[in-house]
């Protein structure tokens, strides 16, 4: 049988499509991007991991262009704890919401004053070919 090997990133491959890290929480948005022109997200699951204890309800957003994708939430004070969601796929596709091209991403956070970690998980698809070099 033959080898297949690939040159880069495969197109399609679930990674981590953002990931977020702060000491000093704050209510509202902690972290802003912009997809790149030449692809789509597929965004799978939110995760949010709080280190330190804290308030008894946190949480996070994902907004695509000001819309929720997805939101999580811990509803316990006690230290080092993480929980995740799916996201619901778009029609058509077994997995993952589709945030297009050139879409806003933002991840806004409910609660102030604790350490934080959160993931978007999810795959790329390549849609033109105008990639830089």
């Amino acid at each position: 049988m033959g080898k297949t090997a690939f040159d880069g990133p495969v197109y399609g491959a679930k990674a981590t499509l953002l990931s977020l890290s702060k000491d000093a929480v704050s209510t509202g948005p902690a972290l802003t991007v912009r997809v790149p022109p030449y692809e789509d997200w597929y965004v799978t699951e939110l995760q949010i991991h709080r280190q330190s204890t804290g308030s008894t309800v946190f949480g996070a957003s994902l907004l695509d262009d000001s819309t929720v994708v997805s939101s999580v939430t811990l509803t316990s004070s006690l230290a080092d704890l993480s929980t995740w969601a799916g996201v619901t796929p778009d029609g058509g596709e077994y997995e993952g919401a589709r945030i297009a091209a050139g879409s806003v991403v933002s991840i806004s956070l409910n609660s102030t004053g604790v350490h934080t970690n959160v993931l978007v998980r999810g795959f790329t698809r390549f849609i033109d070919s105008t990639r830089p070099s």
